[in-house]
């Protein structure tokens, strides 16, 4: 090939690229959310490892917020077993962190982090559901509303059976859904 060809196909080239690129850029609007979505997803199945244990996430993973409050749920989980009946069952140490999935049944301790400082002036009051198969709610375990200043709520409990659990949150007196966050457990799924 010549010298004047090389360039002649070497200028073709990049016009060609430049104008794909400007139809690509130009045409976003069109294909951009779907393929965005698309490699979101490829990525989450591919690389990313849902965060279940506590040494697994970040803290974003485990951070429950609504409309003007936010919370940091950690949930301690001692398993029925020969190994955890009997014996002290306030020793931290035997249970295992996790975020809102818990993998089995057992003994729960749910430990919430109020994120703001100005809400540790408020009561707060905290109470674990258990989801039934119509999406009804059966109280299990409330703790009454009142102050917490150092800005943990703590909540134990035990899950019997798997399914879904529901934790919630209320601030003050929780009438509205911007004065509650509820965070889904998950037991054994």
């Amino acid at each position: 090939m010549s010298p004047n060809g090389r360039m002649n196909l070497i200028l073709f080239l990049a016009v060609v690229v430049i104008a794909a690129g400007n139809v690509a850029a130009f045409s976003y609007s069109l294909w951009g959310p779907s393929f965005s979505l698309y490699w979101n997803d490829f990525l989450d199945a591919h690389f990313y490892r849902p965060a279940v244990k506590a040494g697994d996430r970040t803290m974003a993973n485990c951070l429950k917020v609504s409309d003007f409050y936010s919370a940091r749920l950690t949930t301690y989980f001692l398993a029925d077993s020969d190994k955890s009946a009997g014996g002290r069952t306030d020793d931290l140490s035997k249970y295992d962190e996790y975020c809102d999935r818990v993998p089995g049944t057992g003994k729960v301790i749910f430990s919430v982090t109020l994120m703001e400082k100005d809400v540790r002036s408020q009561a707060v009051a905290l109470s674990f559901y258990k989801t039934d198969a119509k999406g009804g709610l059966e109280l299990l375990t409330a703790l009454p509303s009142k102050t917490h200043p150092a800005g943990f709520v703590t909540l134990e409990s035990s899950v019997d059976h798997k399914g879904k659990y529901m934790l919630k949150l209320a601030f003050g007196d929780g009438k509205s859904d911007e004065d509650m966050i509820e965070m889904p457990i998950s037991v054994g799924q």
